[in-house]
């Protein structure tokens, strides 16, 4: 029985120096998405007016793909295997993939499926976003939201939260001095920024991929889907299985990403989106791609 300390840790000083060369990488990038992508002309008090703003920019979606090719399609899209069935494209097979974003449930239904997280500080800016809509947004007895307060005592409620940083959908986080401070995906370049050179005025975002099969000449490429007008996205299933909120007299879906965006992106890339134009090629597993959305879905 005194053996068997020692013996624990001679296993565990061994199994620390074990190198299990497994098949996948992480590795960390950067997206650049142009300044046009977040423009858009929205009436307000009834005068309509263009406006930048990073709350106009949907997830962003990334894979690696065995390559990417210049056919089929009016922008760049990864190679695809044979069209099985008639209703889907060829899948792609990704090796691995990520986003910039995601769709969060922003606790009223008039919000589903719209959400984007990463893109919103507050409660006042996701009810200003949403008075520029046909929808803005309302309560469960269809009473207008107007007041921040009110929406987020509301959301508090709903998730038994205690603190604005449980919430998702909420793009802030604590800094040294336990002060809220905004913490967006996107950062708009400006002078002075070492991108500033080439792209100022656009807007760049970092990204970590995980998990990803390493496979040497792998295609990392990826898009960019920005909401219709009517501020909806065609990645976001609003009848997603498993999501449903059933609260009292309340029952309707919270809606989630569609769970094969990355095998087929072609059926939801349309008007108003964005793709990477050039490919990154991985020669190493240190890597850092640059990959930049500068292509519209409707052709470069």
């Amino acid at each position: 029985m005194r053996t068997l300390p020692i013996l624990l840790i001679v296993l565990g000083a061994t199994s620390c120096g074990y190198e299990e060369d497994l098949p996948e990488i992480d590795f960390s990038g950067r997206v650049i998405v142009p300044k046009e992508a977040a423009t858009k002309i929205v009436e307000i008090d009834g005068v309509e007016t263009e406006l930048t703003d990073i709350r106009f920019l949907g997830p962003v979606f990334l894979g690696a793909y065995p390559s990417v090719t210049n056919t089929g399609f009016p922008y760049p899209h990864p190679e695809m295997g044979p069209v099985i069935d008639p209703a889907y494209p060829g899948n792609t097979y990704p090796y691995g993939g990520t986003s910039i974003g995601r769709f969060d449930f922003a606790c009223f239904e008039a919000v589903a499926c719209k959400v984007t997280t990463g893109r919103f500080e507050s409660f006042d800016k996701i009810i200003e976003y949403f008075s520029w809509s046909d929808e803005p947004v309302v309560d469960p007895f269809g009473n207008l939201v107007e007041s921040p307060d009110y929406y987020q005592q509301y959301c508090l409620d709903y998730y038994y939260n205690t603190e604005l940083t449980e919430f998702g959908f909420l793009a802030i986080a604590e800094d040294e001095d336990g002060d809220l401070v905004p913490d967006l995906d996107f950062e708009q370049i400006t002078a002075g920024h070492e991108l500033a050179a080439e792209y100022e005025g656009d807007f760049v975002a970092e990204f970590t991929m995980r998990h990803t099969v390493w496979t040497e000449g792998m295609s990392i490429w990826g898009f960019l889907d920005n909401p219709s007008q009517d501020f909806t996205f065609s990645t976001c299933n609003d009848d997603v299985l498993g999501n449903a909120r059933n609260d009292y007299n309340l029952y309707f879906s919270a809606g989630g990403h569609h769970h094969d965006i990355l095998n087929y992106p072609s059926l939801y890339i349309n008007e108003g989106d964005w793709v990477v134009r050039d490919a990154h090629v991985m020669t190493s597993k240190d890597d850092e791609p640059l990959l930049v959305l500068d292509c519209p879905a409707s052709g470069c």
